[in-house]
């Protein structure tokens, strides 16, 4: 898809539908008040989110996700993998941040917090309730999968090439063809499993933030920083 990262985008941002309409269908006004209060959140982070792209779009000038992959098979300096970590670490920190608001996982899960928080959803149980927590670890799913091709090369593994391992320091290991894609896919898989364990582990160790502070980090400190990021990167690809 030529327009493949604003497809995606578009496509999570749809998500601000569902919390609104389901807010609004309880017939309940605190839960109206919930659902407007997690779109508020997620339009914040939705703006950053995209932000945070703007440097690895600039980077490898592509919208396409399989010509940045394939942007992130060079080296640097003859021996660094060109992959977006290394030329975008602030934009990767950004958009980890952002994303996992996004996803609404602690601690920016606001929206979808116990009965005392009021969330958009305290007025589903059984089958429904279960349908939006599938849709929150769906979100994890695809961040990884984001970070996987944005940030950390995708399918690549360093130093492999279609006839096996080419290594800066002059050594070969040759291999079958078959065996390199087979390297390549477990390598893609075991990273989106590292950013899923990353994303739950995060989960488990940081307390809810306040809204006050979910909003002021949004908007005071993320847009700000990756809008920081836009003009550095813009200023180091002139020199």
């Amino acid at each position: 898809l030529n327009v493949g990262i604003l497809f995606v985008l578009a496509l999570l941002a749809l998500s601000i539908y569902g919390v609104i309409l389901s807010g609004w269908v309880s017939n309940n006004r605190w839960t109206l008040l919930g659902g407007l209060r997690g779109s508020a959140q997620l339009i914040s982070y939705e703006v950053a989110l995209g932000l945070s792209l703007i440097g690895i779009i600039m980077v490898f000038p592509s919208l396409k996700f399989s010509e940045i992959v394939g942007f992130q098979s060079e080296l640097l300096f003859g021996w660094l993998p060109k992959w977006g970590v290394f030329l975008q670490p602030l934009g990767l920190i950004i958009f980890l941040m952002a994303a996992m608001a996004e996803s609404e996982r602690v601690p920016f899960d606001l929206p979808e917090g116990e009965s005392e928080i009021v969330g958009f959803f305290t007025e589903y149980g059984g089958l429904k309730y279960g349908l939006y927590m599938f849709t929150d670890f769906m979100k994890v799913l695809i961040i990884a999968c984001l970070l996987t091709t944005l940030f950390f090369g995708g399918y690549h593994v360093p130093w492999l090439y279609a006839d096996g391992f080419h290594f800066p320091w002059g050594g070969d290991w040759l291999l079958p063809h078959g065996i390199v894609v087979l390297f390549q896919v477990i390598m893609f898989n075991l990273k989106v499993f590292f950013f899923c364990w990353l994303q739950i582990l995060i989960r488990w160790t940081y307390p809810r933030f306040r809204y006050d502070q979910l909003m002021d980090f949004g908007w005071k400190f993320l847009i700000p920083l990756s809008l920081f990021n836009i003009a550095a990167t813009a200023v180091l690809m002139s020199l």
